[in-house]
């Protein structure tokens, strides 16, 4: 394992090092394009070696271009040569004159390089590019890598570029808008930042249903609220369970979905509720729910009123413009005050219908099951009001909930169908994800051979984790699935541990402070449970202890794991999944620090203790008392300085300040103290002693000593 170096950075194009190495760069130059490198160092040869028959070719090709050279620098580029060829004797290299992307006609390419160049073609996402004005879109933040890709430059000149700048990246690192549009704009880019419409938009949409030959599909229902308003017991209520008393800790820490079948106007109708944590740390998961919802369910609870992730939920609904029914729950409770909650709402521009207001509003007990039919009415005609249609002649469609890894099953996906029919063996596509189907399970663990619109399913098949939140959608062929793949858009989310390490890196370096290091490896049991997680440390202050994520994946905690731990000193933090014993057998033997979590806020205190202990002490001067020197004597042990005590009290091993004519001119510890002939430990103010200072002999009288005792202060991040 390569341990990072902000001092250090990697050049992958050897050319480009020997071209740099020619050119006189001064410290504080800002970077020049390739080309203007190339001129600078004024095309010079590079004698390269290649296969003997190879070798021939080169030769006479450049046979007349080297008569023409003078004799020094053909001299020069002899010895250059020799050198270069000793150094490089089974390495076969291409011409540097050339393009640093393609070689001239002369030129061989290694099948290495080839597969290099085929992948960089796989891997180009820049639709948005025309070669001939240079524009570029640049709409959210991205790696080095994938900025080189857009650009068409090699990573290697991105770097040194922005090294030369003072700000030191790697190749995988994410860098922030700004900073992108900065190197885009050296390189005479006309950068824009809102997206065309590229074929892959249609992942991160819904096609348009035929009203003739669409079907009513069931709404999904979202309930949002602060935690511990009721929103799992109502979801309680409404199915008849109990998982309330189920739950690690009284919270809901992950998103789960259900469906209900309710009588409506005679009719039996489908609804689909997900339910949502309420604790701050998972924003990311209600916002993705706010995301894929048709109707929201806003509980708030009657006896608590509006709360942080309540008004948090009124910002998602607004913002969206989702329609929503207010829920206030907990109405069987004594000492309630429900004006005081609809005057809160009020403020918010919630206003119920009787207020006058567009917004229903129905008062619910979760426990003692009030209201619930009322509500389902409710809902029940909001949805009659959106008609929400479905098609399942057409290719599935739908909803990512939640991904994560199973050691037998492989990649699991959570998902609803929002249209179309999704069948055993189709081609399924989602963001950057795709594979084949091979089992679709329902929400009763029936498996089933195909699906329609509004079902709750467990999907088996796809290569890789895919990102919760997103679309999924079927297509025709593989061919198909990997072009869409490609010309999607970069995944942010995947990212956020790079951002967050990014951040802090250009925050430590800009503060030019003496930051900490706290090592993380995170593993845990589900894609969303990992972006709470790390959304939760970029929240900590990092001011004196930086967080920095090595590793966040999916799954058990494996050997390599504990190898990487081992050598970086890391803290490896398990959320939600079990450990092997011999994992924590060979943990221990390594002094590996290993830590299982089944509570997000036991994980974020935990943490938060851990930096503070990392933290070195700070500590107050608080003055306790004063005394002032009338005479000195010398004794086998140094100088005492005989003193009265003006103020306060003076104490053995306190800290001292000594003053002659208002100058400081001495600190330091007071090594011995005595009254009379005794040692004591403090004297108080009017008595007289003796004070000696281990490394302090020169006492005069009308020296004033002022005395100190340290405080340790709390530490703070």
């Amino acid at each position: 394992m390569s341990i990072k170096n902000e001092n250090a950075f990697l050049l992958e194009n050897p050319k480009f090092i020997n071209s740099l190495r020619l050119t006189d760069i001064p410290s504080d130059q800002d970077f020049n394009s390739s080309l203007e490198i190339k001129n600078s160092v004024k095309n010079s040869d590079f004698n390269l070696k290649f296969d003997k028959k190879a070798k021939n070719i080169f030769k006479q090709d450049n046979k007349a271009k080297l008569k023409k050279k003078k004799a020094d620098i053909i001299d020069s580029d002899q010895d250059q040569y020799s050198i270069f060829k000793k150094k490089n004797k089974s390495k076969q290299i291409v011409n540097a004159q050339d393009d640093l992307h393609n070689t001239g006609e002369g030129s061989i390419k290694s099948n290495k390089q080839k597969k290099k160049e085929k992948v960089k073609q796989k891997l180009n996402v820049n639709v948005d590019i025309n070669r001939d004005n240079k524009s570029i879109i640049i709409d959210s933040p991205l790696s080095i890598e994938q900025l080189s890709i857009k650009l068409q430059i090699p990573p290697a000149e991105i770097i040194t570029g922005l090294f030369l700048q003072g700000i030191s990246v790697t190749v995988n690192q994410i860098i922030d808008i700004s900073t992108a549009i900065q190197v885009a704009q050296k390189y005479n880019f006309t950068v824009f930042n809102q997206k065309h419409k590229l074929e892959s938009g249609q992942l991160d949409k819904l096609q348009q249903v035929s009203s003739s030959t669409g079907i009513n599909r069931a709404p999904i229902i979202t309930i949002l609220g602060h935690v511990d308003h009721g929103k799992t017991s109502l979801l309680d209520a409404i199915r008849n369970t109990d998982f309330v008393s189920k739950e690690i800790g009284g919270i809901t820490q992950s998103i789960s979905a259900y469906e209900v079948n309710y009588s409506y106007d005679s009719l039996n109708k489908k609804l689909i509720f997900i339910d949502t944590p309420g604790h701050e740390a998972f924003s990311s998961m209600r916002r993705r729910c706010t995301q894929i919802t048709d109707i929201v369910i806003l509980i708030v609870a009657a006896d608590d009123g509006l709360k942080p992730q309540t008004i948090e939920a009124i910002d998602y609904i607004v913002s969206k413009k989702l329609p929503y029914i207010v829920a206030i729950n907990k109405i069987d409770k004594i000492d309630i005050n429900l004006s005081k909650v609809r005057e809160q709402l009020a403020n918010y521009n919630i206003l119920s219908t009787d207020w006058g207001g567009e917004i229903q509003f129905v008062e619910i007990s979760a426990l003692k099951k009030i209201n619930i039919n009322a509500l389902l009415t409710a809902v029940s005609n909001l949805a009659e009001s959106i008609n929400l249609k479905a098609d399942p002649s057409q290719l599935a469609q739908g909803i990512i909930l939640e991904a994560y890894l199973d050691k037998t099953k492989g990649a699991v996906v959570n998902t609803i169908i929002l249209n179309g029919t999704l069948k055993v063996g189709d081609i399924i596509v989602s963001g950057n994800s795709y594979g084949r189907v091979k089992k679709i399970i329902n929400n009763l663990g029936h498996e089933l051979l195909k699906a329609e619109p509004s079902y709750i399913l467990q999907v088996l098949g796809f290569y890789s984790i895919p990102q919760p939140g997103k679309y999924f959608h079927v297509v025709e062929s593989e061919k198909e699935a990997r072009k869409l793949i490609t010309e999607s858009s970069s995944n942010i989310i995947e990212n956020t541990k790079n951002l967050l390490n990014s951040h802090l890196k250009l925050y430590s370096y800009n503060n030019k402070t003496n930051i900490k290091n706290l090592n993380l490896i995170i593993k845990a049991d589900t894609q969303g449970t990992i972006d709470a997680v790390i959304n939760s440390f970029i929240q900590i202050p990092q001011s004196k202890i930086k967080l920095n994520i090595l590793t966040s994946s999916l799954g058990i905690v494996s050997s390599t794991d504990l190898d990487l731990a081992f050598n970086t000193q890391a803290l490896i933090i398990a959320f939600n999944i079990n450990i092997a014993t011999n994992i924590l057998n060979a943990a221990e033997k390594l002094n590996v620090h290993l830590c299982k979590f089944v509570l997000i806020y036991d994980l974020i205190d935990y943490i938060k203790n851990y930096m503070l202990d990392l933290i070195d002490p700070e500590y107050d001067k608080l003055l306790i008392g004063q005394a002032k020197v009338q005479t000195t004597f010398s004794v086998n042990k140094g100088t005492v300085a005989g003193c009265i005590v003006k103020s306060g009290k003076l104490k053995k091993n306190a800290l001292i300040n000594v003053y002659r004519e208002d100058q400081l001119i001495y600190e330091g510890i007071i090594s011995s103290l005595k009254r009379m002939k005794d040692d004591v430990h403090e004297v108080i103010i009017g008595n007289e002693c003796g004070i000696m200072c281990t490394d302090y002999n020169l006492w005069q009288p009308q020296d004033l000593i002022e005395v100190y005792e340290l405080y340790e202060k709390p530490k703070i991040l």
